[in-house]
């Protein structure tokens, strides 16, 4: 029928969804110099809703039709398979025809019809609850669940690395604090030795130590090395 009117598309597709009605655009242009009639049937009358069914089309211009497929309560059983058709009729309208009805199809001699088909899709799918990695440019600052994870797992090696060097740095004061305070203890002992054995020289030696250190230090070191290996132990 395209010398006579020319269909655009050339099949009814609907994005089907339940309790909605869907409406799909049918457009028919006229390329020749004479009007023509048009009529539009279907299969399904019930289901579908076709405005207007019938009409005339002007030479080279278009008329719109509007083909509504009416609310579902139930889905295809077959969104594939659809049986559903449409049938589209023109002839040319007589030059001396006062009123267009549907007579002009039964006095005319040439009737051309094109069949369409309907497809049906599935329904869209919902949007999802989470934002994809890539629309965290645009969420203000908000990082996606993967990114932090990963963020996460990168900064995880470089804390315990942190803590390692730094326990293993007080564990090498600790071992130097204790050596400290062994060699102050066996100074001291063996200057009360001295002491017992050369009256007040030997006591006032014993409350000095060798180097500088006194008792003092040696008690403060002591409470040190003592603090920081129940720090460690925890």
């Amino acid at each position: 029928m395209g010398d006579l009117l020319q269909l655009n598309p050339p099949e009814l597709r609907f994005k089907f969804e339940l309790r909605k009605n869907i409406p799909v655009t049918l457009s028919l242009y006229n390329p020749g110099d004479e009007t023509v009639a048009f009529k539009v049937k279907t299969t399904a009358p019930k289901k579908y809703c076709v405005r207007p069914s019938s009409g005339t089309v002007e030479p080279k211009t278009s008329k719109e039709i509007q083909v509504i497929m009416q609310a579902q309560r139930e889905p295809p059983p077959n969104y594939s398979d659809c049986k559903d058709k449409f049938l589209v009729q023109g002839c040319l309208v007589p030059k001396d025809a006062k009123d267009v009805s549907g007579d002009v199809f039964e006095r005319a001699t040439d009737v051309k019809q094109t069949k369409l088909r309907v497809i049906l899709t599935t329904p869209p799918k919902p949007p999802s609850p989470v934002p994809e990695g890539d629309e965290g440019d645009n969420s203000g600052g908000a990082v996606s669940i993967p990114a932090a994870r990963e963020e996460a797992a990168d900064q995880g090696p470089q804390d315990a690395a942190s803590l390692t060097s730094e326990n293993k740095q007080l564990r090498e004061y600790v071992r130097k604090l204790e050596s400290d305070r062994n060699v102050i203890k066996r100074q001291l002992d063996l200057w009360e030795e001295q002491g017992r054995g050369g009256g007040a020289g030997g006591k006032q030696a014993s409350g000095i130590a060798a180097g500088g250190f006194t008792l003092i230090h040696l008690l403060i070191a002591t409470v040190v090395a003592l603090g920081l290996g129940y720090f460690l132990h925890k």
